[in-house]
């Protein structure tokens, strides 16, 4: 079972790894992202943030989909993590209904991105995905820790559109 697909262009870190996944209580963190295959550097970096007990899988996006769509992995309680709001939509629109619910976390300033909350910045095309995954039913929304201020889907459109 996916506990949620949290978009964070930092994949792994202290907040992931301490506050989400206890919070989730998730037994495996599934990152999607096609780059963190090809770099030992950010490899051991995540192996080094994994907390222990906790299985780490590292697959680009189609491995991603592969471990997802597997029925052997539905009892495990999975956290997926993706780069992007686009690499979220690619994964989310090759899995079928398993993923029913989008976290937006860290997301730094870019060209043509607006700051939502204190880390998170989103572009058009990341509200137009969100739009998007939010049509298909998903619920989507943006925390930074289980224990601050949760921004719905609909606040984060007011806040963009100011």
């Amino acid at each position: 079972m996916i506990t949620v697909l949290r978009v964070d262009d930092r994949l792994l870190h202290g907040q992931v790894a301490v506050s989400w996944v206890g919070f989730l209580k998730a037994d495996v963190i599934l990152i999607a992202n096609d780059e963190v295959i090809c770099d030992t550097t950010m490899q051991t970096a995540f192996r080094l943030a994994c907390p222990p007990g906790v299985t780490l899988s590292m697959k680009s996006l189609d491995g991603a989909v592969n471990v997802i769509n597997n029925p052997k992995h539905a009892p495990r309680r999975i956290l997926v993590l993706t780069k992007t709001m686009n690499d979220a939509e690619y994964v989310i629109s090759k899995t079928g209904e398993a993923v029913k619910t989008v976290l937006l976390g860290g997301l730094r300033s870019g060209d043509g991105k607006k700051q939502i909350d204190m880390n998170s910045y989103m572009s058009s095309g990341d509200i137009q995905i969100m739009n998007q995954l939010e049509s298909r039913g998903l619920e989507l929304y943006m925390q930074a820790v289980p224990s601050s201020k949760k921004l719905t889907s609909e606040e984060i459109r007011t806040v963009y559109n100011r």
